[in-house]
């Protein structure tokens, strides 16, 4: 796992992927609903506070891991985006 943290809008796109509410999503992952709630409404400057890194960090680990989610972070040639990691047959 490479160092860039969740975007509101990735939390946001991986949740409605998956279908879950900010409250089943906190639940599994281990992080509190209002956490999510203020991550998917925060200021990029909000998430350089070194605790809500580590809260961003266990978010994107679980969803990465146990939800087989695959984030595309935004660069100079592509988008943001999820997308669920193709299994193999």
């Amino acid at each position: 796992m490479d160092d860039h943290l969740l975007t509101p809008s990735l939390l946001r796109a991986a949740r409605a992927l998956l279908g879950l509410s900010q409250t089943e999503l906190g639940q599994q992952a281990g992080v509190s609903r209002k956490a999510i709630a203020t991550f998917e409404t925060a200021a990029p400057s909000d998430r350089l506070d070194p605790r809500r890194k580590a809260v961003l960090k266990t978010l994107r680990q679980y969803l990465e891991v146990e939800c087989d989610i695959e984030f595309t972070f935004a660069s100079d040639s592509t988008g943001e985006g999820v997308r669920l990691r193709s299994k193999p047959r």
